[in-house]
């Protein structure tokens, strides 16, 4: 293991679903304490996604452990004076407060910027929502299909016209998100190390999609730009090909030459190398069909089975097409600690680990599941001074749990 970027780091986390804890689970994997405030009785609605859908394994809630494992929980109603107190004693001790609330809920709370900064100066305030923080709709509710997949354009570029409208990925909008977050999180911190400064940092999933799609928006502005080409794909070495077995590899070389004489060697078609409707790209281009045709009779002679030792020996950008569940296995994602086990009620699951390694290692410390509601509520408060008497009687009045 080694030694977490983010050690003695204290995060309060305030955030449902998905898209900030994502970036809170980003940090604990690095070695921050992240601390999740829920609320008393029902906790994150995550907690109760347990509804059939394909989304559990037994009494595992998958969507859960991925964007919650390795932290601590709290449960507090902040709507009461104690249970805002308790808030702002664990507040003072911070160096980050992450939070999905609608500015308005914050408002209502009173854990806005300033209500908190008046008791830590030096608080990191990290917020994520729909739209942004400014404008018209900055308190409009959003979620990764609304906010990220239907009002950036992403669903439009993604779906051909004429289609069906492709339907969203689970959490692909939150987990983008989550890293921009967790960039934010970086950065601030470095600025106040620097300069003693607390920084606000905001990410919408609104301005993600649009980071995401910056060449469509940027190139937008191009006359004759159209999202949708209306021609179909005319580059014979950036397409996919069927093996016998129903496989596909997908070819990309986007700079054909160094590639295009190994390329025919492979196929079995040396004597095309110099043929010249196949010269160059423009030529390919004209050509398109012919040489799609002769890729294509090649490579589904065999079954991938056959073509993959083949293929693994050419050194070149080329890649099978494989299905979700074939990460679980492949030798390159476990060699680079992509995906890693978690230990949850007596059995082990995958959880997929941030994009980024640091010293050669993607994690800090060894993953921890999920934590109850409420788990750590005593703990914390003792360590902020309250007597087993105090902490007691709140549990009595519903101000924790």
């Amino acid at each position: 293991m080694t030694t977490g970027m983010f050690e003695g780091v204290r995060v309060l986390e305030l955030a449902q679903y998905v898209f900030v804890p994502g970036a809170g689970m980003l940090l604990a994997d690095q070695g921050a304490e992240v601390i999740k405030i829920e609320t008393v009785g029902s906790g994150d609605p995550y907690r109760s996604l347990k509804i059939g859908d394909g989304r559990e394994i037994a009494s595992v809630n998958l969507a859960m452990e991925q964007n919650n494992h390795s932290k601590k929980s709290i449960a507090l109603d902040l709507k009461s004076e104690k249970g805002r107190e308790a808030l702002l004693a664990l507040v003072r001790t911070a160096d980050i407060f992450l939070t999905s609330l609608r500015p308005k809920a914050l408002r209502a709370l009173k854990v806005d910027v300033d209500d908190l900064r008046a008791v830590n100066p030096k608080l990191i305030y990290v917020r994520g929502n729909g739209l942004g923080f400014r404008g018209a709709e900055a308190d409009k509710a959003g979620f990764d299909a609304s906010a990220f997949w239907a009002r950036s354009g992403m669903a439009y570029a993604m779906t051909p016209p004429g289609q069906p409208l492709t339907p969203p990925r689970p959490a692909l909008g939150d987990h983008s998100g989550s890293v921009g977050l967790a960039f934010g999180v970086a950065s601030a911190l470095y600025k106040r190390a620097m300069t003693g400064e607390p920084s606000v940092v905001e990410v919408s999933l609104l301005s993600t999609a649009l980071w995401m799609l910056s060449s469509d928006v940027s190139y937008a502005q191009a006359p004759g730009y159209t999202v949708h080409h209306p021609q179909p794909n005319r580059f014979p070495l950036m397409m996919t090909y069927p093996t016998r077995d129903g496989r596909l590899v997908q070819l990309m070389l986007l700079d054909p030459q160094p590639y295009w004489p190994s390329l025919c060697k492979l196929i079995g078609r040396e004597e095309i190398a110099g043929d010249p409707r196949f010269v160059d790209n423009p030529s390919r281009t004209q050509n398109c069909d012919a040489l799609v045709e002769i890729i294509g009779a090649a490579i589904v002679k065999r079954d991938w089975a056959e073509w993959q030792p083949i293929f693994e020996a050419w050194d070149a950008p080329w890649e099978l097409i494989r299905s979700i569940p074939e990460t679980h296995v492949d030798p390159q994602v476990i060699a680079n600690e992509m995906i890693r086990n978690v230990a949850v009620d007596g059995q082990d699951i995958k959880i997929v680990s941030g994009p980024v390694a640091f010293d050669g290692s993607t994690h800090s410390v060894m993953p921890s599941s999920a934590p109850t509601l409420g788990e750590h509520t005593d703990a914390l408060l003792l360590e902020a001074g309250y007597s087993a008497q105090a902490i007691a009687e709140m549990k009595a009045g519903r101000a924790a749990q």
